[in-house]
């Protein structure tokens, strides 16, 4: 009951704050305005951000155990990333990711709700615990980096093509999101090597049948990652060329983390 009441008040203030911020986006506003407006949205996402925080621990922290399956998972992603875009958005350019982040966060509260979970599981230790939360949060980063990358495409193609609209007014010039861009890809980066050490220091076998995949693709991530930052650095690709890198390892990282969830709890029915 709990887990159900709180899903659906977080599903209707995260609804507002998407409202409130397409409207901001859309419309010209003075800088008083869109301070107040702000403010409005700023506060409706905390309320939806806390509400939110009781269904994650109502639906994962079950009297059987803790409960890891795709759909209750997919929930705390979720508010991990729109806990990070809300704070970030304190003293970054990040309020228009609301518009993409929000809307995510009403499909992942909805699936936890009402589609079946994984089989609960008791015994965690310290160490898998820490691996998992490193997990949660490099996953969530590179999310918010790779709808950061398709923002900064769409601004690239619009700049070049001449299409200034009223949303443009409000979005900071595109060498400022670009330099933002890889700011999340480093600290992504940097949290998905922690995440793989500690994976082989905590985890009995990394390349045991039920991890074998994810391991793998985890490391392809880090090194699509790795090379994107490369050659950032030496040879200053951006543009097409670090969106297409940044979805590559975002491609990546979700075959790791969901692709043997689906395979098992929705083809093969194995929970």
């Amino acid at each position: 009951m709990l887990a159900t009441l709180s899903g659906i008040v977080a599903v209707i203030f995260y609804s507002l704050g998407t409202l409130f911020q397409g409207r901001d986006l859309l419309r010209a506003r003075t800088g008083d305005e869109h301070r107040m407006q702000r403010r409005k949205v700023l506060t409706v996402a905390a309320l939806a951000l806390t509400i939110h925080l009781v269904s994650v621990i109502a639906v994962i922290a079950t009297d059987a155990g803790y409960d890891f399956g795709l759909f209750k998972i997919a929930t705390l992603f979720s508010w991990t990333i729109a806990l990070i875009v809300v704070a970030s958005s304190l003293k970054k350019p990040l309020d228009n990711l609301f518009l993409a982040l929000f809307p995510l966060a009403i499909l992942t509260i909805l699936t936890s709700l009402w589609l079946p979970g994984g089989t609960p599981d008791r015994d965690i230790s310290g160490g898998v615990l820490l691996h998992i939360l490193l997990g949660i949060a490099a996953f969530s980063i590179i999310t918010i980096a790779a709808v950061q990358s398709v923002l900064v495409a769409w601004l690239n193609r619009e700049l070049k093509q001449k299409h200034f609209s009223p949303a443009l007014q409000h979005l900071p010039p595109l060498q400022t999101l670009e330099a933002l861009l890889f700011e999340l890809i480093w600290v992504g980066f940097l949290v998905l090597l922690g995440v793989i050490l500690s994976g082989f220091l905590f985890m009995e076998d990394m390349f045991a049948q039920h991890l074998a995949h994810k391991t793998f693709f985890t490391i392809l991530s880090t090194i699509v990652f790795a090379t994107l930052l490369w050659g950032r650095h030496q040879l200053g690709w951006r543009g097409k060329t670090a969106y297409r890198w940044t979805l590559s390892g975002f491609a990546f990282l979700i075959v790791a983390y969901f692709g043997v969830k689906i395979v098992l709890e929705l083809v093969l029915d194995l929970t």
